[in-house]
């Protein structure tokens, strides 16, 4: 009987542990979900459009729920991206995009593997509109370290876990890049979007 209490004891407490240690997973695929969104709203045509798969995650056994149920809930979390910073950074973004994107098109900008904004060459561009692409790329690359920055904060993530936000987005950010625009590849090589 007590070797019986011993072992049940022990089960409890390995499954509390499972569930303590839900509390540190960091939701990459509901962020993911926000990054498609987000580059949608501000650079894509169908702003508002749901990207395919990006539907919740259905829930796969009630059993595992049933044993870890905080790391069912957080699988179901939603990502906060709503707040007025964010809200005020989409809208930037948004409203710089229709200028950025003849640049991008023209290969005088691409994006990077970080998923920031490189100016790649200005070879025959008037000074004026060499001044004009650098503002822009700044102001773009600007909202969207911030961005995932305030990501971050609203979902009370750590400032350790920028490097994710952003590795996230860089990976969106590429893939839904318009066919003809540059954009680097991990290695560092840039090639023109098919």
């Amino acid at each position: 009987m007590r070797e019986m209490t011993l072992w049940a004891g022990l089960a409890s407490a390995a499954t509390l542990a499972a569930c303590v240690t839900v509390n540190i997973y960091f939701p990459a695929p509901e962020v993911r979900r926000a990054a498609e969104e987000i580059v949608d709203q501000t650079w894509g045509d169908t702003a508002g459009q749901p990207t395919p798969g990006s539907a919740p995650a259905a829930r796969h056994s009630l059993w595992r729920d049933a044993l870890a149920p905080a790391r069912a809930e957080a699988q179901q979390a939603d990502i906060n991206v709503s707040t007025a910073a964010i809200r005020a950074l989409k809208d930037a973004m948004r409203q710089r995009a229709g200028e950025l994107k003849p640049f991008l098109a023209a290969g005088q900008v691409g994006i990077g593997r970080d998923g920031l904004l490189v100016v790649r060459s200005l070879d025959g561009v008037p000074l004026g509109t060499q001044a004009t692409i650098r503002r822009l790329v700044e102001a773009e690359n600007r909202d969207r370290l911030s961005l995932y920055r305030e990501i971050a904060k609203a979902n009370k993530f750590g400032d350790d876990r920028i490097p994710e936000i952003q590795k996230i987005f860089a990976e969106t950010w590429i893939a839904k890049a318009e066919p003809g625009w540059w954009v680097q590849q991990p290695d560092g090589t840039w090639v023109q979007k098919h």
